[in-house]
């Protein structure tokens, strides 16, 4: 009895101990916040358009700089590119769309994992507007230090809205700028190039392949390469990926393209985000 009290003692402390801990995190994230609406309300005191200034219900401030009432509206699912630059709020710029010789940057609504407060502000704006999103930490870098922006920091975010593309029209754009010729393309767009010529019979359903394969983003980024040994139309392989090989042949080469729903759908995996329409460079072996 006196071994099981004494280590129900320290249990209960360590419970004890934790919620004291998790209290006084979630006390200084409160605090951290009201700070963070002070320091946002006393900078937009200080911008000529700053009267403009709308806040949501998140907490997020928006001021539209340019308008476009004829743009598009964001959409779950398609891809968003913006033009953007980011500022602590004493003018310091701490990242932006240009870093790394890059001038904008294209992500899936929706599914972008990191700062939630661009994904609210995409569904603030259409094409073609520009604005700026005064972001309190939460809906920014969050309440740990990063690269350049310390922890618990308000963010300017001067943000422009170039375009918004389906995944269809993602493929497309990637078939026209590769100028590909299209072997076979299906009604749910898994498309087939063939690089080569092999007569027979395709391999349908239920065969042992094997598959090298190099798999990327439509933007030509590699995720993945190797060699795949599967059974056929077994849920082995993603859908457009097994389909694909089923309506091709031994020795045959080709590129095949197909939306996120026959890929990985909404909710992506470890390297792909959600809503990625992919292409694979394979041979079948």
């Amino acid at each position: 009895m006196k071994r099981f009290n004494l280590s129900l003692y320290f249990l209960l402390a360590g419970i004890f101990s934790l919620s004291s801990c998790m209290d006084t995190v979630e006390n200084k994230d409160d605090e951290k916040i009201t700070e963070n609406n002070a320091a946002i309300e006393a900078y937009l005191k200080t911008d000529s358009a700053g009267s403009q200034a709308v806040k949501d219900t998140s907490g997020l401030y928006y001021i539209k700089r340019l308008s476009n009432p004829a743009g598009q509206l964001a959409k779950r699912g398609d891809a968003a590119t913006i033009k953007y630059t980011a500022y602590l709020l004493d003018g310091t710029k701490v990242i932006s769309s240009s870093d790394n010789n890059k001038t904008d940057f294209t992500f899936p609504v929706e599914g972008y994992l990191y700062w939630t407060g661009i994904e609210r502000g995409i569904f603030l704006m259409k094409t073609g507007e520009k604005a700026t999103l005064l972001l309190p930490y939460y809906l920014a870098s969050g309440n740990t230090d990063k690269v350049n922006i310390p922890a618990y920091s308000p963010i300017r975010l001067e943000m422009e809205f170039v375009k918004t593309r389906t995944e269809v029209q993602q493929i497309d754009d990637f078939l026209a700028a590769k100028q590909f010729k299209v072997s076979e393309r299906s009604a749910d767009n898994l498309v087939i190039v063939r690089s080569n010529t092999v007569t027979g019979d395709t391999l349908g359903a239920g065969k042992a392949v094997n598959v090298k394969y190099v798999g990327k983003l439509l933007n030509d980024t590699k995720f993945d390469e190797g060699t795949f040994s599967f059974v056929t139309g077994t849920n082995s392989a993603v859908p457009g990926f097994d389909r694909a090989i089923r309506r091709m042949r031994k020795t045959e080469k080709a590129i095949i393209i197909f939306p996120s729903a026959l890929g990985y759908g909404k909710n992506g995996n470890r390297t792909i985000l959600p809503y990625s329409p992919l292409q694979f460079e394979i041979e079948v072996l």
